[in-house]
């Protein structure tokens, strides 16, 4: 099993905020980075989910109580010495949050690490 990344899918609605269409800043970081670097998109599983809860697709590897978007969940915890990972209620790990993410995949796969 290859590591999972999940990201919103842009011009979604937020009624909470109010009118019009958003997308997620970090979702779309993480999308420049797979543009930056298309090899990642070969090694890696990318599902584009909705913004609306639940999240099935997510949800069903991480719980109902599962993180925002976007996650990566991590195949092999243990194979990137120094990365932090979390555990869902289900076992799953995973990591979350743009940078975080950028930070991994720079060290697992061997792209380019961003700026600090």
């Amino acid at each position: 099993m290859s590591d999972i990344l999940f990201l919103l899918k842009a011009d979604f609605v937020d009624a909470k905020v109010g009118a019009g269409l958003f997308y997620c800043p970090s979702c779309a970081t993480l999308a420049g980075v797979l543009s930056y670097f298309p090899q990642l998109k070969t090694q890696l599983h990318v599902i584009d989910v909705d913004f609306p809860r639940p999240r099935l697709a997510v949800a069903e590897l991480l719980g109902q109580q599962h993180p925002g978007c976007p996650v990566l969940v991590v195949a092999q915890p243990d194979s990137v010495p120094g990365v932090t990972v979390k555990y869902a209620s289900t076992g799953r790990a995973y990591i979350d949050g743009a940078a975080d993410i950028s930070n991994y995949l720079a060290l697992k796969y061997g792209v380019a690490a961003p700026h600090p």
